[in-house]
C-alpha cells in the first residue's frame, strides 16, 4: 500500500535537513569562489576568466594537465591490462594476494607514492645506486624524476591496478561459447583474441580509461611533489595562486575554469557509463590455465619481474629508508613520536600525528552520520518527482575537486560563522566530511535498498515507530555495511592532503602534509617513517573494508 501523499511530502521536507547543511557548508562556499572569480569592481564579468584563458602560463597549465592525464591513462592501460589478463586467465600460487594488490589506489595515500618515487627513482635513489654498482656506471642511468615522465610513471603506478581490476572482472564475466566456437572454426588463439575476446573487453577498457583520465586530470599530491611549479597541473596552479602568490581572485577564476573542464569530463564519463557498461554472463566462465605450463609463459616471468620492480620498489624503498637511512636505526620512528618542535613541519611530529588522527576520526564519524541521513532521505524519496535533482544536489561534492573545495572553504573562513573554524582542525574536518560522505552513501544505500521492506513493516505493524524499527530491525542487518563505510571514509581522510594544503596554517598539519613538508626539506628519514606508519594504518583499514565489503556484496543478497 502506498503511503498517503502528505506523509510522502513530509519525507521530502525532512530531506531538506541535509540539504540545508550542504547549502551552508558546501554551496555557499562554492558561491564565494564563483563570486570572486566572476565579479570585478562590483559587476559580474568574464574579464578575469578571459584574461586567464589568454595567459600563456595558464594555457601551459591546461596543455600540460591534458598531456600528462592522457599519457598517464595510456601507460596505466599498458601496465594494467596484462595484470588483469593474468588474474582472469591463469591459476597460480599467490593469485589472491596479487588480486588484493589491485587495492593499491585505495590503500596508498598519493604522497607516499610520490615519496617512494623520490627514494627509488631519484638520482641517488635505490634503483640508480643498484644499477651503478652492478654495471660500474659513472652516473645515474635512470633520469625520470622531476619531469613529465616521472609524473606519468607515478600515476601509472597508482592507476594501473584500476585497469587490472576492470579487465579481470570483465574477462571473468565473458561468455566462453563464442570463443570456443571461433577456435572450433579454425581461428588461431591470436585471431580469436582479436575478434572475440578483445571486443568483449573494450567497454571495460573504455570505462577504466575514462575514469583513470579523470583521476590523473584532478591529481594534486603527485604533480605537486614530483613536478612543482615547473610541471604544475591546473590543480597545482590553483594552489600556487591561492597559497604561494596570494592571488585569490586569479585562483578563483582558474578554479572555475578547472571546474568547468572537470564537470565536462565527469559528465562524459557518466554518459559513457551506459555505453561502456558490461554485464557478466552467468555460466561456467572461461577456464583458467596453469601458469608456466608452456614455454611461451616465460614472458609472464619477464612482466612480473618488471612489474615487481615498478610496483614494489617505491614502497619497499619507503619502508627500507625508514629503518636504514643513517644505518640500521629506529631514530626516525622516535622522531615521529617526539613531542619536540620540528622546524620542518612547524609543530611537533607527535602533534601532526595527533591532528591527523583527530581529523580522520572526527571526519569519518561525521561522514558516516551525514551519509546515513542522506541514504535514508534518498530511500524515502523513491517515486517522488524531482528525486534525481534532489539526489544530484545531495551528492554534489562528488563533482568538485579537493583543491576547489579547499579554496571555497578558505574564502568562506573569512566570514562569520565560518571564521570560528579558521585555523582550527575542525575546518579540515568539515572539508573531509564533505569529501568522504558521498562514498558512504555509495556503500550504504545499495545495501539498505536490498533489505526486505517487509521486515520494517512488520515492526511497525507491531507498534514500533520508524526510528525504533530502524534501530531494532534494519540497523543490526546493516552494521557490517556501516563499518565498511566508516573504514573507507577513515582511510580516505587519513590520506587526504589537498584540502589540508589549502586550509593549513603554521603548526596545523596532518600526517600527509607533514610528509610533504619533510620531503621539501629533504628530511627523508622522518618522512619515510611517517609514511610507513601511514601505509600500515590505511592498509589495515582498507583490508578491513575489503573483507567486510566482500561478505556484503559478493553474496549478492545484502547483509
Amino acid at each position: 500500500m502506498r503511503r498517503p501523499l502528505w506523509r510522502r511530502y513530509r519525507t521530502f521536507a525532512l530531506a531538506l535537513l541535509p540539504f540545508a547543511f550542504l547549502a551552508f557548508a558546501f554551496f555557499f562556499p562554492l558561491w564565494e569562489v564563483l563570486s570572486l572569480g566572476l565579479r570585478e569592481e562590483g559587476r559580474w564579468s568574464l574579464a578575469r576568466i578571459s584574461a586567464l584563458a589568454a595567459d600563456p602560463y595558464v594555457r601551459h597549465l591546461f596543455r600540460f594537465t591534458l598531456e600528462q592525464a592522457l599519457l598517464s591513462a595510456a601507460l596505466s592501460l599498458a601496465l594494467g591490462f596484462p595484470l588483469g589478463w593474468l588474474l582472469a586467465r591463469y591459476r597460480f600460487r599467490g593469485r589472491e594476494f596479487l588480486r588484493a594488490f589491485t587495492l593499491v589506489p585505495f590503500v596508498l595515500p598519493p604522497i607516499t607514492v610520490a615519496l617512494g618515487f623520490v627514494l627509488f627513482f631519484g638520482h641517488s635513489g635505490y634503483l640508480n645506486r643498484a644499477l651503478m654498482g652492478l654495471f660500474r656506471l659513472p652516473s645515474p642511468p635512470v633520469r625520470v624524476l622531476y619531469s613529465l615522465w616521472g609524473i606519468v610513471l607515478a600515476h601509472a603506478f597508482y592507476n594501473a591496478p584500476v585497469f587490472a581490476r576492470f579487465v579481470a572482472t570483465a574477462w571473468e564475466g565473458l561468455d566462453p561459447e563464442p570463443l570456443e566456437a571461433a577456435r572450433t572454426l579454425g581461428a588461431t588463439p591470436l585471431r580469436a583474441f582479436l575478434t572475440v575476446t578483445l571486443p568483449g573487453l573494450l567497454p571495460a577498457l573504455a570505462s577504466a580509461f575514462s575514469l583513470v583520465f579523470v583521476f590523473c586530470f584532478l591529481s594534486f599530491a603527485i604533480p605537486l611533489t614530483l613536478g612543482g611549479a615547473r610541471y604544475a597541473t591546473l590543480e597545482v596552479g590553483v594552489y600556487l595562486y591561492a597559497r604561494v602568490h596570494l592571488a585569490l581572485p586569479e585562483a578563483a577564476a582558474l578554479a572555475l575554469l578547472e571546474l568547468l573542464l572537470s564537470l565536462t569530463f565527469a559528465y562524459l564519463y557518466i554518459r559513457g557509463g551506459g555505453l561502456f557498461a558490461t554485464h557478466a554472463v552467468p555460466g561456467r566462465g572461461l577456464p583458467r590455465r596453469r601458469l608456466f605450463s608452456r614455454p611461451a609463459h616465460v614472458l609472464w616471468a619477464v612482466y612480473l619481474i618488471a612489474a615487481g620492480v615498478l610496483f614494489l620498489g617505491p614502497i619497499g624503498a619507503v619502508v627500507a629508508d625508514s629503518f636504514l637511512r643513517g644505518g640500521p636505526t629506529l631514530r626516525w620512528y622516535r622522531f615521529v613520536f617526539s613531542p619536540l618542535h620540528s622546524p620542518f613541519i612547524g609543530t611537533s611530529p607527535l602533534g601532526a600525528v595527533g591532528t591527523g588522527l583527530l581529523v580522520a576520526t572526527a571526519a569519518s564519524a561525521g561522514a558516516l552520520l551525514l551519509g546515513t541521513i542522506v541514504s535514508w532521505c534518498l530511500r524515502r524519496l523513491r517515486g517522488l518527482p524531482f528525486r534525481s535533482v534532489v539526489e544530484a544536489a545531495l551528492l554534489a561534492p562528488l563533482a568538485v575537486s579537493s583543491v576547489i573545495l579547499g579554496l571555497a572553504l578558505l574564502l568562506s573562513f573569512w566570514r562569520f560563522p565560518f571564521s570560528l573554524l579558521r585555523g582550527t582542525p575542525w575546518g579540515i574536518v568539515l572539508a573531509h566530511v564533505l569529501l568522504t560522505y558521498p562514498f558512504v552513501v555509495r556503500l550504504v544505500k545499495p545495501l539498505w535498498d536490498a533489505l526486505d521492506p517487509a521486515l520494517a513493516e512488520a515492526a511497525r505493524t507491531l507498534g514500533a515507530n520508524g526510528l525504533w524499527a530502524f534501530l531494532t530491525v534494519e540497523m543490526p542487518l546493516l552494521v557490517r555495511g556501516f563499518l565498511a563505510a566508516w573504514a573507507f571514509a577513515l582511510a580516505l581522510s587519513l590520506g587526504e592532503m589537498t584540502a589540508v594544503a589549502m586550509l593549513s596554517r603554521p603548526g596545523l598539519v596532518t600526517i600527509p602534509f607533514a610528509i610533504y613538508q619533510l620531503i621539501g626539506g629533504r628530511h627523508f628519514g622522518p618522512a619515510s617513517a611517517m609514511a610507513t606508519l601511514l601505509i600500515a594504518v590505511t592498509g589495515t583499514v582498507i583490508l578491513l573494508w575489503e573483507r567486510l565489503a566482500a561478505r556484503l556484496y559478493v553474496r549478492g543478497s545484502g547483509p
